[in-house]
């Protein structure tokens, strides 16, 4: 907060909002945000998205499988 004023902190693409992605690529790199949500075409099997809607979720249950 700057005062009584809310102040939204950008990241730093300079975004207000950062997308729930994360990329595995060759080596060791990991990416996350904008730049992992951006390589997903090219990379679909070690993109991950889509994560928070199974939090609190059992492995065995169908949704997660």
């Amino acid at each position: 907060m700057e005062g009584k004023q809310v102040k939204v902190i950008e990241n730093s693409e300079g975004a207000r909002t950062t997308p729930s992605v994360v990329a595995y690529l060759d080596g060791s790199e990991l990416l996350v945000g904008a730049s992992a949500k951006r390589q997903s075409v090219a990379n679909p099997k070690n993109t991950l998205f889509a994560v928070k809607r199974l939090i609190g979720r059992r492995f065995e249950e169908k949704r997660c499988q």
